[in-house]
């Protein structure tokens, strides 16, 4: 039996996501922190939490780990001062 097929996505305000749209690097060299990224293999496991969302998009796996990486140390960076 093999494992199910994973799915990436970003989910993003406007802002942050016509940053994306730019470039990847845009949105990451922002101080944009509207945006998530999800890896899921089923759909109904995140279809909730899109609806908090303006806009969503289909990304690949190494995309989805820069910027996962990237949500990580934009929020290290605040709680660092708290």
């Amino acid at each position: 039996m093999g494992h199910p097929e994973l799915t990436y996505i970003l989910s993003a305000n406007k802002t942050a996501m016509a940053l994306f749209k730019t470039s990847k690097e845009t949105l990451m060299h922002s101080t944009s922190y509207d945006f998530m990224v999800y890896r899921f293999s089923q759909w109904d496991e995140v279809l909730e939490e899109l609806e908090d969302w303006e806009d969503y998009i289909d990304i690949d796996e190494a995309t989805y780990h820069a910027l996962y990486s990237n949500l990580c140390l934009k929020f290290r960076g605040l709680i660092k001062y708290l």
